[in-house]
């Protein structure tokens, strides 16, 4: 009588398994498949930050307003050129504004034609529909006293990005110590992140 080792009886629940296994890996859409042409659009605008509760040196308010513009998915060249301190570098300033030069990916239409540039005709790039969070420490280098910057970014550099479902809660609370609360909470169009390397 032929009798089988314990690995070849566990041979065929094994198979069964990875079977059961690959199966249901099928079933699981893939990363991006929600994927969308889209082209970047460029843009320059200049916030001219008026706030009653925090003030921000030059330096401060760049490094805020490319956290923003990063954390949305404008394209990694976006300059952000700080001016009006008149104390200089480091120092608060009242009369701090920026001005930002960025490109933001904006969805292509089913069978729209591209415009030609000087460079040729616009380049695809894959974009899928991103959720994203501003809020205190979301990301973390948002605090609670940026509330009006926070308040004067949606309204005047967020309409550049193509964004939906915003969801806008938002009061800023002039002169007290918190500046108030902001949270919005959107989908922002932006390239889909290149595969990382092994």
């Amino acid at each position: 009588m032929f009798m089988q080792s314990p690995l070849a009886r566990l041979l065929p629940r094994v198979m069964l398994l990875a079977a059961a296994m690959v199966s249901a890996a099928s079933l699981v859409s893939p990363a991006h498949a929600e994927a969308e042409p889209g082209t970047w659009q460029a843009h320059e605008t200049e916030l001219v930050y008026m706030g009653f509760t925090t003030t921000y040196s030059c330096d401060g308010l760049q490094a805020k307003l490319q956290l923003l513009l990063r954390q949305l998915g404008a394209r990694s060249d976006a300059k952000v050129i700080s001016f009006g301190c008149d104390r200089g570098y480091g120092t608060p300033s009242r009369f701090a504004r920026a001005t930002l030069k960025f490109s933001t990916l904006q969805p292509v239409a089913p069978g729209a034609t591209l415009t030609s540039t000087a460079q040729g005709a616009d380049t695809l790039v894959d974009g899928d529909w991103r959720q994203v969070e501003l809020a205190p420490h979301h990301p973390f280098g948002l605090q609670d006293g940026d509330c009006e910057l926070m308040e004067q970014f949606r309204d005047k550099v967020l309409p550049l990005f193509s964004t939906r479902a915003l969801q806008n809660r938002t009061q800023c609370v002039p002169h007290q110590d918190s500046g108030g609360s902001f949270a919005l909470q959107l989908q922002v169009f932006a390239p889909v992140p290149a595969p990382k390397s092994k």
